[in-house]
């Protein structure tokens, strides 16, 4: 080939290769002017490549057919591999190019997106709707969580039916003697029992350990727990409460409150008194001597296990033993017997009757008396001497309230009293009496008879006489309860007088309600106060309370509509209004 054929192959290479630099400033040059637009970049871009392939399919075809019409030397075909490689080059960096352009075209397009999404209203507040969700969801959660490890709970129910008292909690709080309570449950059976729930806060004391044991999978348990069979009555599902070789059993009986519904003939629970008798048991089982009180029998008496078994219960759950008796069948008042109680007689004592209790009396003994009205007026000679030696005498009358703020509305036979404790009794106490007598205390003053009024009428308050050819009226203030020492004695001997009874009658509970309960009290504190018990506390039941809802038709027909149409309507219009402004947004 001479220089001609070659400076001509020379001249058409670099005339080749400056189409392709050509070609390659004007793809940048259209890449330049996509970038403008970057709503429109993939297209141009698409349109471009296929315009590339084509130049370059074109421009490679070209060069092909010149160089196979050259007898091309050594030198021709070096320069030809030098313009392939060049050539491959070029294409590859457009290639990478055209990728990396079609990457940030997609970055952008979904940061431009992402973008929309975020400054959009509607998602801001979706957003915020959501993050309040989900904290109320996790504090709600935690809060759950800290209290099941914790073991908090409330007492939500009206008369604190699965707590303590305060007074229980001082009782327990001063225990010097170990106490084991044993539930004769089966421990994976129990569940929520409320006794359960009570017993867990006695068990927070040092001095007192709950335990639960099954009787049918351990047969010996109740003898290990009793080995000298002092309980007759226990079965499984009681409790038995211990402190060395003290034992005081407590069945389903002995933790309700229960009533005979005369109406159906059936018994209804009324209440829960659990906690009485659990802290009296403890009472019982740690105390050193259980005092006796005996209620008389043989005057028509009303009966303590009929007219006050509740009564019963509460002195039991306090760490007294009761018994009846008789003073016509005894030589004398028994030994152990620390209080007489005569309650309501209809009847008069014997003269060896009298004699008994005054021997009784005299040697330091003490006694409750309680003298209902009697419409029959009958007379009680022998009692009025016993009360004589006391400065008390009896009134033979029916007590009339004239004050209005201190009956009952339109019956002022119910009189609605203030006991004034003192020194005498820990507390004050409001009491409903009703046809209650009155009684006097006699002007012949002894210096060694104290005797302090209890309970006492306004002065408006008359005494109806039975027996109106005896006089008049008896003019208020009237002396319904008080209470005497007499220091008289080698021992000091103390009564109590009440011209009632009915106000702690078992069917006192459903008509008085908390005054019952204020009676019981009374009654309890009036015999600690005999056995010189004076920081002695007394545990009041708890009955359950039963709030009703009456309605008239008229008032159930306005709750319908507004239950049935007028909340939907208005949930249904908020919902709306909600919908329209946030459609708005």
């Amino acid at each position: 080939m001479n220089r001609y054929d070659e400076k001509n192959n020379n001249n058409k290479i670099n005339n080749i290769n400056d189409q392709e630099n050509t070609v390659v400033n004007q793809e940048q040059e259209n890449k330049h002017e996509n970038k403008a637009e970057i709503s429109h970049e993939q297209e141009n871009i698409n349109v471009q490549e296929i315009k590339n392939d084509q130049d370059s399919t074109a421009t490679t075809a070209q060069t092909q057919d010149a160089l196979e019409t050259q007898d091309a030397s050594e030198t021709t075909g070096s320069q030809e591999e030098n313009t392939e490689a060049a050539k491959g080059e070029i294409a590859e960096a457009e290639s990478v190019e055209v990728k990396h352009d079609e990457k940030s075209i997609n970055k952008k397009k979904k940061e431009s997106f992402i973008s929309r999404i975020l400054k959009d209203r509607s998602f801001k507040y979706g957003s915020n709707s959501i993050i309040l969700i989900v904290t109320v969801c996790a504090i709600a959660v935690l809060v759950n969580v800290i209290i099941g490890f914790t073991d908090v709970k409330w007492d939500l129910t009206p008369n604190k039916l699965y707590s303590i008292s305060d007074e229980t909690e001082k009782i327990l709080e001063s225990l010097e003697k170990e106490v084991i309570i044993y539930g004769l449950f089966d421990e994976t059976k129990i569940g929520n029992n409320e006794f359960v729930e009570l017993l867990k806060h006695y068990d927070k004391y040092p001095k007192v350990t709950v335990k639960y044991v099954d009787p049918d999978k351990n047969p010996g348990i109740l003898k290990e727990i009793d080995p000298y069979e002092t309980l007759t009555d226990i079965n499984k599902n009681s409790f038995i409460v211990k402190c060395g070789n003290r034992l005081k059993g407590l069945d389903s009986y002995d933790l309700y409150s229960t009533q005979f519904d005369q109406t159906t003939f059936q018994i209804r629970v009324t209440g829960s008194i659990a906690e009485q008798s659990f802290t009296g048991a403890i009472k019982y089982v740690t105390a050193d001597y259980t005092p006796t009180i005996y209620f008389t029998t043989g005057h028509d008496e009303k009966e303590v296990d009929d007219d006050f078994s509740i009564l019963k219960q509460q002195l039991m759950n306090n760490n007294y033993d009761v018994k009846p008796i008789n003073l016509v069948t005894v030589e004398k008042v028994p030994e152990d017997a620390s209080v007489i109680v005569v309650a309501s007689p209809q009847k008069d004592l014997t003269q060896s009757e009298k004699d008994k209790l005054e021997e009784f009396l005299k040697n330091g003994g003490k006694a409750i008396f309680m003298f209902d009205y009697l419409e029959m007026d009958p007379q009680f000679p022998q009692f009025e001497s016993l009360l004589m030696e006391y400065n008390v005498s009896l009134n033979y009358d029916k007590v009339k309230e004239n004050d209005e703020r201190r009956h009952l509305p339109q019956d002022q036979y119910v009189v609605l009293t203030n006991v004034k404790g003192g020194t005498l009794l820990s507390n004050d106490y409001s009491l409903l009496l009703v046809d209650s007598r009155s009684l006097n205390i006699l002007k012949n003053e002894k210096e060694w008879i104290e005797v302090t009024p209890l309970a006492q009428t306004s002065n408006l308050a008359v005494g109806e006489r039975v027996d109106k050819t005896k006089g008049g009226d008896i003019e208020g203030p009237l002396n319904l309860a008080v209470a005497v020492e007499h220091k008289g004695w080698s021992k000091i001997s103390k009564i109590a007088v009440i011209g009632n009874s009915r106000f702690i009658e078992d069917d006192a509970r459903d008509y008085f309600g908390p005054y019952f309960n204020n009676g019981i009290v009374f009654f309890l504190d009036t015999v600690n106060w005999m056995q010189d018990k004076k920081n002695e506390v007394t545990i009041a039941p708890k009955y359950y309370k039963y709030q009703y809802l009456n309605i008239t038709a008229k008032q159930a027909t306005y709750m319908g509509i507004l239950v049935v149409i007028i909340l939907p309507l208005i949930i249904l219009a908020a919902g709306l209004v909600v919908f329209l402004r946030r459609r708005h947004l």
